[in-house]
């Protein structure tokens, strides 16, 4: 049986290190092409320090956006981009600051291969020493967790996840996120089509995690904030829903503030609350005008 041709996918913003790390591991499970979608705004310095070390593997593309789209419209953008590749059925979007291991890609793809009617797979990952599976996403509250509890769904972590092509309708992700919450969102679209996502349980990634947006810092946590906002909305089924899901959120959110205000020994879970919310409503200050070069 001949496999399907997949491709890499991943997006750098400012750290070519990690991003030259994940390639290689990329590369060494046989994908080709490599597309590379830099979001850094940094003049194509970061890039071009990416080019340079595959100057010459024809396999890696560079593809330097003028502005910084945010996670999950970069994401969109390449995967139109992989879309017009000769022969590309495949895509397994990766973190930059994550690790593919030997042999993920064929046993990735062997679900599937199983499953007609699959449009995602993803694995187990390692994170900061502990290994997990899906994530789960409490529709009411806006809890997450490891496990699955009443009224919660799963969704697949936008970290590793090989994708079909030809049974995915793009964009992919809800382009109002510009970063977090995008995969959460996908998830609860993806769950209206039983048997869309397949989970292998096995780890096959190593995540380094939050190597570009720090635990704790301003800006992850006002994002956070604007996405578990956003995700009342997106998530609700009409108007008195999406009222209840916004109500039952704030409590929440005010909650989760005080704990990690707590645990980092600072205000700024509580300082992005208001930011948090403004990103929701629309005023989001790293919305750019969108180009490429």
């Amino acid at each position: 049986m001949t496999r399907p041709l997949s491709a890499g996918l991943l997006l750098n913003f400012r750290d070519a290190g990690r991003s030259i790390v994940c390639i290689e591991s990329l590369l060494n499970e046989g994908m080709s092409p490599v597309l590379v979608w830099d979001n850094s705004a940094d003049e194509g310095e970061s890039a071009a320090l990416i080019q340079a070390r595959f100057a010459d593997d024809k396999r890696v593309i560079v593809h330097v956006s003028a502005a910084n789209l945010g996670f999950g419209t970069g994401v969109n953008r390449a995967l139109a981009l992989c879309k017009t590749l000769a022969g590309c059925q495949r895509v397994l979007l990766i973190n930059n600051d994550a690790v593919l291991l030997p042999d993920a890609l064929r046993k990735l793809g062997d679900a599937l291969d199983a499953h007609a009617t699959a449009k995602i797979s993803f694995p187990m990952i390692e994170h900061a020493g502990k290994t997990l599976g899906p994530g789960f996403y409490h529709r009411l509250t806006g809890m997450q967790s490891w496990k699955p509890r009443p009224g919660s769904f799963s969704y697949p972590s936008g970290c590793c996840m090989l994708l079909e092509l030809a049974r995915i309708k793009l964009p992919l992700f809800d382009e109002d996120f510009f970063m977090y919450g995008e995969d959460c969102e996908l998830g609860w679209r993806l769950h209206q089509h039983p048997g869309s996502i397949i989970h292998v349980p096995e780890k096959l990634v190593i995540h380094e995690g939050s190597a570009s947006s720090s635990l704790g810092s301003a800006f992850y946590e006002a994002r956070t904030v604007a996405s578990h906002l956003l995700l009342a909305r997106k998530l609700a089924r009409n108007p008195a829903d999406a009222f209840l899901l916004f109500s039952l959120r704030i409590p929440v959110l005010l909650l989760r503030a005080t704990l990690r205000s707590f645990r980092f020994r600072s205000f700024v879970p509580w300082q992005a609350l208001w930011p948090g919310a403004r990103i929701a409503s629309g005023k989001d200050p790293l919305r750019q005008t969108e180009g490429t070069r």
